[in-house]
């Protein structure tokens, strides 16, 4: 009887196991489908030339003829693996998460997927994304278990916000009036409002002594977990800023909830070395 129990222990762990690398390498390839999809398009990209620049506020111009350098052409997309903490609740402790994210600049649009060891032997994978103006967050228990499976106009704007906050990864974007226009705020600020489609979301920049984006400010939808997400203030900042492939782009990013008078940070991001217009990418 006991070596039956085993056995039938021993085939259900097995068979168990095996469900779950399946439906791992399914979670896989949906990424890789959706990348390609975002890597399709062959709209061009516009002149960065000095006509261009003119058109643009002090601060923004500023800082893209800096951040855009000696590069010999706008890139169109990048590629990047990080490491870093993230918070699954803002009362929650931090764990460690490494994922990865491609971002295109014509169309804007990015997929990024992250995992959490919560566990030995057992993670979350969480899969964000912007695609074509639409928003949706995926997060599945082991690749094989839906937690979370979340879209719709509020997941649009929150999406729309983290690609319009991090275009300074992809700064040739920002000059791009097709999808982004900016106005002036003072002598430290430029506001940009990014339009996809039929969704507009709008933030504030703040620019360092340095001239360049030391962060973001918006009001983005919050959902506590009780069914009804409201607006709060959302932020980033942008620290550590580094040349890769003739352009200028941080490598530490941290973004922010601002609950009851308090900035409480949920994500912190430390780049792996970007690769732009990586192989295949177009």
């Amino acid at each position: 009887m006991f070596w039956c129990v085993l056995w039938a222990v021993v085939v259900v762990v097995g068979v168990g196991g095996l469900l779950i690398s399946i439906n791992n390498l399914r979670f896989a390839r949906e990424v890789a489908r959706e990348v390609t999809a975002l890597w399709s398009s062959d709209t061009p990209l516009p002149r960065v030339d000095a006509e261009r620049l003119q058109q643009l506020p002090a601060l923004v111009r500023d800082y893209l003829a800096k951040a855009l350098g000696e590069a010999p052409r706008a890139a169109r997309s990048v590629r990047f693996r990080h490491s870093g903490r993230f918070r699954t609740k803002l009362d929650a402790p931090w764990q460690r998460i490494h994922g990865e994210q491609y971002d295109a600049a014509a169309p804007p649009g990015f997929v990024w997927w992250g995992r959490l060891r919560i566990a030995p032997g057992v993670w979350v994978d969480a899969r964000d994304r912007a695609l074509n103006g639409v928003g949706n967050m995926f997060v599945s228990l082991e690749s094989s278990f839906t937690l979370f499976d979340v879209s719709g106009p509020q997941m649009d704007q929150g999406s729309l916000l983290r690609l319009l906050s991090e275009l300074v990864l992809l700064p040739g974007a920002l000059a791009d009036e097709r999808y982004v226009t900016w106005v002036a705020v003072d002598a430290s600020h430029a506001r940009a409002t990014l339009r996809l489609h039929a969704t507009e979301v709008t933030g504030t920049f703040e620019f360092g002594a340095d001239g360049l984006p030391a962060s973001f400010a918006a009001e983005r939808y919050f959902d506590s977990g009780q069914g009804q997400a409201q607006l709060l203030p959302w932020s980033g900042t942008y620290e550590d800023y580094r040349r890769v492939n003739g352009l200028l782009v941080p490598h530490h990013l941290v973004a922010y909830w601002h609950v009851g008078g308090e900035r409480v940070p949920y994500v912190d991001f430390l780049l792996e070395t970007p690769e732009y217009d990586p192989p295949g990418a177009f």
